[in-house]
């Protein structure tokens, strides 16, 4: 560790000291040594191997920490990043202000709290002098690789690929890289301080974020100038990566009570997972509060269908696998064996069938269904409940790929909101009597914001008294909202403003870390006409042509990790088909699915649908659609112009129109 005492007066510049090396920039205003190490420990994943740090404390206050900071380093050997150490003769702080490390300057603290009256300390109050960072680049930094502004008390997240926010910096010559920021927070002391690995909770709705950024400094224009939360004068800004501020580190010493309503916070299990992994360490949460079940007995699925027949089996067998224990399933109007299919497995006690009161209640198939549903004993007796359609299938990441696994992974969780991954025919024209999963790969990229489609959930919730019924993407009427721990399929807290409303996941919540929903929404084109001809159980009066297909069909990647449960699932299905007329009913359900497409295919309407859903521009859109904006799936594909066909399918572009108008 090197050290320099003073900033001021006109000295030779030293960027030789961090010349290509990835580097923090931090400002000191009392965090602790361990604090420091385990901050500097955290970051050595990143790549970082160059360390500034400004101390704001008077000269003298403090001079065990950068002596005993510098034998900690020694003692890491050749391994520790190069830190220098960096004091100033004047303080800088704002004039007036309190001194910013006290619990009463924390900006939610208790009332009580922030009434406390301080003497004005302009060593440690609120930081002013903003021209030190730019002091601090050209004094030293300015021939970095890459430079990450943040305090001691923040720790950077990798992007869900993998990616730090330093690659994305140098990958982005010129730009300013922005971090954003959330407060997080203790649930206890480890003995005097708080720990980094411990802060696991935030403030539920919490509206503020915090902002630092990254750069790339030897890219950087003249004139530009490096701000609290931005560069200035970068050639654009670009919304980046996600950190965690340590809202104990920051306040040394002072109790969560002090910092914060204790009741106000929860849980992201997402960041413990992360945390936890990275020190090695497991984190001080709040006790976990076991929900009592109403009943003991595992997992139901509700579900609607009609005209389903060739694909009951695949998808029972692979949910069997995948730990659901019981099926209540509402048939309406089929005419191709779907009842004759879940009749026989209902003698086998394998699902229960009911016929739709869809027609006496007035709703829709699938809201008439989940009415009916919640006075059957099948589900006021589960344990777990969720509502799931024959073409979405659960694809659980972690451990064997079961919903214990899943439940075991968000730690508590009483709702889990598992996002659709929207998956294509790729390319397939004709229908195959052979699981979905693997006949179908190419599916939508991770990020995929648009169609809204693309990101929308269905939910499983714990049985215990916290909703009043079913609902198509997250049960509804909530009992009491202190109760629900709900995450997403990436295991980070679902925020409370989706409880009520939700459908779909956002830029801010989406991930498949935990569990994905595969939709095979359109499967293959010959299976889609009889798609198109049934009708959809929740919209029968709406049609489902050329738009829907251009909306669903998604063959951008491809996504074969749903082919692990492969052995299982052909054993469970084989064992399945061989009970008791079940393989007879699945077998005259397909000829039936057969001979209906060869039906179709005579009229008019449905050969022309056909033969524009395999085209050779229906097929290329397939493989182009994130770049298209919301107003053009409202709209459909004729409004694309050819030109953007001949754009390529990779590379950052948009193509959009103006939000078309309403049919009176």
């Amino acid at each position: 560790m090197a050290v320099t005492s003073d900033t001021d007066g006109c000295v030779p510049a030293e960027t030789d000291l961090f010349n290509a090396k990835r580097c923090l920039l931090a400002l000191r205003n009392g965090e602790s040594v361990d604090a420091t190490m385990d901050w500097v420990g955290y970051h050595s994943a990143f790549g970082v191997s160059g360390i500034l740090v400004f101390d704001r404390a008077a000269p003298g206050e403090d001079e065990e920490y950068a002596s005993e900071l510098e034998a900690r380093l020694t003692a890491l050997g050749d391994g520790a990043p190069f830190v220098l150490y960096v004091t100033a003769s004047r303080p800088m702080g704002r004039s007036g202000a309190a001194d910013a490390r006290l619990a009463a300057t924390a900006p939610v603290a208790p009332g009580h709290i922030q009434a406390q009256v301080h003497a004005p300390d302009p060593w440690h109050g609120e930081f002013s002098e903003t021209v030190l960072l730019e002091t601090l680049r050209r004094r030293f930094l300015g021939k970095a690789a890459s430079v990450a502004f943040l305090n001691i008390s923040d720790l950077l997240l990798t992007g869900r690929r993998g990616e730090t926010a330093f690659d994305r910096a140098e990958a982005l010559p010129g730009r300013c890289y922005l971090l954003e920021g959330k407060e997080y927070y203790p649930w206890r002391l480890r003995g005097d301080e708080a720990r980094h690995v411990d802060h696991v909770h935030f403030r539920r709705d919490e509206p503020r974020k915090v902002t630092r950024w990254c750069v790339a400094p030897t890219t950087l224009e003249d004139p530009s100038v490096w701000r609290m939360i931005r560069v200035g004068g970068a050639r654009g800004v670009v919304e980046g990566a996600r950190f965690v501020r340590a809202m104990g580190v920051a306040y040394p010493g002072a109790k969560v009570g002090q910092l914060v309503q204790k009741s106000a916070l929860v849980e992201d299990f997402g960041v413990r997972s992360a945390l936890e992994e990275a020190f090695g360490d497991k984190a001080l949460a709040a006790p976990v509060r076991v929900e009592p079940a109403s009943g003991g007995n595992g997992v139901t699925v509700v579900t609607a269908m009609k005209n389903e027949g060739p694909f009951i089996l695949d998808w029972i067998a692979h949910h069997r696998v995948v730990g659901v224990d019981r099926f209540l399933v509402y048939t309406n109007d089929c005419d191709d064996g779907t009842d004759e299919v879940l009749d026989a497995l209902a003698k086998e006690g394998v699902v229960v069938r009911r016929d739709n009161p869809y027609r006496e209640t007035g709703n829709v198939p699938q809201h008439a269904a989940f009415r009916a549903a919640e006075s059957e004993p099948i589900l006021t007796d589960a344990e777990w409940c969720l509502t799931l359609d024959v073409d979405e299938y659960i694809n659980v990441h972690k451990g064997e790929g079961t919903l214990q696994d899943l439940f075991a992974a968000t730690d508590g969780a009483n709702v889990i909101s598992m996002p659709w991954r929207l998956f294509g025919n790729g390319d397939l024209e004709g229908f195959e009597d052979a699981p979905v999963t693997h006949q179908f790969h190419a599916c939508a990229p991770e990020f995929c914001s648009r169609p809204h489609q693309a990101w929308g959930f269905k939910s499983i919730y714990r049985n215990a008294g916290l909703f009043r019924r079913l609902g198509v993407h997250r049960p509804k009427g909530i009992m009491d909202e202190s109760r629900l721990r709900w995450v997403g399929g990436d295991g980070r807290p679902l925020p409370a403003k989706m409880w009520k409303n939700g459908w779909r996941m956002t830029s801010g919540t989406w991930g498949y870390d935990l569990v994905t929903l595969n939709h095979y929404a359109v499967r293959s084109a010959e299976s889609y006409l009889v798609k198109r001809d049934r009708g959809r159980v929740n919209h029968v009066d709406r049609g489902q042509g050329v738009a829907y297909w251009f909306r669903m069909n998604h063959n951008a990647v491809e996504d074969s990790s749903i082919r692990r449960y492969d052995a299982r699932v052909a054993e469970e299905r084989a064992r399945l088909a061989a009970l008791p007329g079940v393989g007879e009913t699945h077998e005259a359900s397909v000829a039936w699915h057969r001979e209906r497409i060869a039906e179709l295919m005579q009229v008019d309407e449905f050969a022309e649908l056909y033969g524009e859903i395999t085209g050779v521009r229906l097929r290329h859109l397939s493989r182009m659609l994130k770049h298209f904006g919301s107003n053009v799936f409202l709209s459909g594909p004729d409004v694309i112009p050819d030109e953007v066909l001949e754009r390529p399918a990779s590379g950052d572009w948009q193509f959009t129109i103006s939000k078309p108008k309403r049919a009176d």
